[in-house]
């Protein structure tokens, strides 16, 4: 194994990551390397403000101590940025803090020395021929360090994590104000929007249309409450499956068609019989979209939900918007488009006949499926054409996470979207009654890996993670937004 080898199997020139991933590799090669030596590498190491990627207080080969690493990598050989570098170790090695500086960059050798003719001559440069030493030296633990480096990107940063991620997420929050004032904006929002205003989530909406389900089945027979609801709790303990599958399942029993006039009256009569609430994260997500003196700074939004909340928001406040849930729908310039893109039921009009829902599996899956579907195409232009707020989604859906990949790979910039997420609290692993005790700092550690994980896991989908505690917090961090 060489290093063009391992360049090539993590697919460096198409993955965001490629320079933290060769530094992650040369960093613990050379740990390794060192410890065979009896001698300690240091990473990340800090002199006079300046991080490093690497330091040995021993010396390395013959090289004398201290020795300070810096372990550089871009696409394609870069000379600007190669003179940068050089003049800032060169300023390092001036304060004769560090007897040797080793530049690693994985070029030529021979012609990268050309920088070095009139340097300081303890700044030393390893370039592929020196690489492939290391790795030649050490070639099992070599290939082990590079089929782990995931699992190394979590280890450093649990490591150096100061888990203070509420400052992380003002820095996030600026990025997305800044963005907001730009006008390029787009809302994509899910289940908790709407479940904030009282209505069912998809559970509630799904067990409603049990009941539905039992009482046709019972509809000629004279069969009390009760029993009624005990047949309806022992069908819904049966269908413990999916949810999508448990829609289909809902859908046979009621209908036969997602766009059958009866069964979209059950979906709706399910939707609607809560009793609606006030909404602060509504009036938040409505005050987005008001436009400024400089325009409009929400450029659409696209909703997974069924209902009309958005727009009887919209409505109060007087904004011009369009409803699409449909291909042949278009909107105005002056218009702010509201894209139903899994089919629209509105509360207190009637609801469009032709209108079809995606509701249950066959329906999901036809949408998958097919590449041109209008929701598939209005979804991956806003992703690739966007920066991307997403509010009350789990995001698990997969048919959103395949359009998210797909966007994040066509995106020199890939982290351009942004995803409310809740963090799991440490009372969502510590269990009073269980019999097996997990002591607070394990779940300390559990929890701070899941969030890491699941950070890198959103990054991987072009999507950064805006984390809170609590449902209440939202508006008031959509409203820092628009300030």
């Amino acid at each position: 194994m060489k290093i063009e080898d391992i360049i090539n199997q993590i697919n460096f020139r198409s993955n965001p990551k490629s320079a933290l991933y060769f530094e992650l590799f040369i960093q613990n090669l050379l740990k390794l390397h060192l410890e065979k030596q009896g001698k300690q590498f240091i990473s990340d190491y800090v002199i006079d403000g300046n991080r490093l990627d690497g330091y040995s207080k021993n010396g390395i080969g013959n090289y004398e101590g201290p020795v300070a690493f810096e372990i550089k990598y871009t696409h394609r050989y870069n000379p600007m940025i190669m003179r940068y570098t050089v003049r800032q170790l060169t300023g390092i090695l001036d304060s004769e803090k560090i007897k040797h500086m080793i530049l690693i960059y994985p070029a030529d050798s021979d012609k990268m020395r050309y920088f070095l003719r009139n340097e300081n001559p303890n700044l030393i440069l390893w370039g592929i021929t020196e690489i492939n030493g290391l790795i030649d030296a050490n070639k099992e633990e070599a290939e082990y360090i590079a089929n782990s480096l995931f699992k190394l990107e979590i280890k450093k940063e649990l490591n150096r994590r100061d888990n203070d991620w509420k400052k992380s997420r003002e820095e996030l929050l600026t990025s997305v104000k800044k963005a907001y004032k730009k006008g390029n904006i787009s809302l994509l929002l899910g289940a908790g929007v709407s479940c904030s205003a009282g209505l069912p989530n998809w559970k509630t909406l799904l067990n409603s249309l049990y009941t539905n389900f039992v009482n046709k089945i019972f509809n000629d027979d004279t069969v009390d409450d009760d029993t009624i609801k005990a047949i309806t709790n022992k069908f819904i303990e049966i269908n413990n499956n999916s949810t999508l599958a448990i829609a289909r399942y809902l859908k046979a029993g009621l209908s036969q068609k997602d766009d059958d006039i009866m069964f979209i009256s059950a979906v709706k009569d399910a939707l609607y019989s809560s009793q609606r609430t006030s909404s602060p994260l509504i009036e938040s997500i409505t005050n987005l979209c008001i436009p400024k003196r400089s325009g409009a700074k929400v450029k659409s939004i696209i909703t997974y939900n069924f209902d009309d909340l958005i727009e009887e928001s919209l409505s109060k406040v007087k904004l011009e918007y369009k409803t699409i849930y449909r291909d042949e729908e278009q909107h105005d310039s002056d218009e702010l488009p509201i894209y139903h893109v899994h089919g629209f039921i509105p509360g207190r009009e009637s609801f469009d006949r032709e209108a079809s829902l995606v509701f249950s599996e066959e329906a999901y899956h036809k949408v998958y499926s097919e590449p041109y579907h209008w929701s598939n195409l209005v979804q991956l232009a806003t992703l690739r054409e966007n920066n991307c707020l997403m509010i009350g989604l789990s995001l698990s859906d997969p048919n959103l996470r395949r359009l998210l990949e797909i966007a994040a790979q066509k995106q020199s910039k890939n982290c351009r979207h942004y995803a409310f997420i809740q963090r799991l609290s440490n009372d969502s692993l510590i269990d009073d009654s269980s019999c097996v005790k997990i002591n607070e700092a394990s779940v300390n550690k559990i929890l701070q890996t899941h969030h890491i994980i699941q950070e890198k896991m959103m990054e991987s989908l072009g999507t950064r993670v805006i984390w809170f505690e609590d449902y209440s917090e939202i508006p008031v961090l959509l409203d820092e937004i628009r300030k």
